[in-house]
């Protein structure tokens, strides 16, 4: 969810993240300062400049954010006696904390997977089914027409036996 929100822009940042992620010495891990300046440059317009202290102010809001949304997304987790914080876990931590209209924002738009690696296994793994197939893709488009064809049947059928009871309640 967090990369969802930053765009899938989290990335290793020498200065503040050492060789292999790991936090510097503070024990504070936050998001390295060229992703937030690069999201305060992509979402304001080019008129608009921020001063390197509303950058740093933002750099500390975000962090801050995301530990709260973190403590309480690893409550949620805890609560359902899981080891992994999963969508559901950010989710419910977005609404307890009051950020309700961000998790509309969370949920995939038409059924696409909000993490591109998921995106990329579902095509892959689409893909491989295809291959598998033994059928053309001629056949296939001929199969999938005919269970449209079929459903689109039953679905009339179940249509009009209903606007027959509506229209003929004591007729069954």
């Amino acid at each position: 969810v967090v990369a969802f929100f930053l765009g899938s822009q989290l990335m290793d940042d020498e200065d503040e993240l050492g060789p292999a992620g790991i936090a510097d010495s503070s024990g504070d891990q936050s998001l390295p300062r060229s992703v937030v300046t690069k999201l305060i440059k992509d979402l304001t317009p080019p008129t608009l400049r921020c001063s390197p202290e509303a950058q740093a102010l933002i750099h500390e809001c975000l962090g801050e954010f995301l530990q709260m949304l973190t403590a309480e997304a690893n409550e949620a987790s805890t609560r359902d006696k899981k080891n992994t914080i999963s969508e559901t876990h950010l989710t419910q931590a977005l609404h307890s904390l009051g950020f309700d209209r961000f998790i509309s924002a969370c949920n995939p738009q038409s059924g696409a997977p909000l993490d591109p690696k998921a995106a990329l296994r579902a095509e892959r793994k689409k893909s491989k089914k295809a291959q598998r197939s033994e059928l053309s893709p001629e056949e296939l488009l001929r199969m999938q027409q005919e269970l449209f064809a079929g459903a689109k049947e039953r679905f009339d059928a179940s249509r009009s036996t209903t606007q027959t009871e509506v229209t003929q309640p004591g007729k069954v």
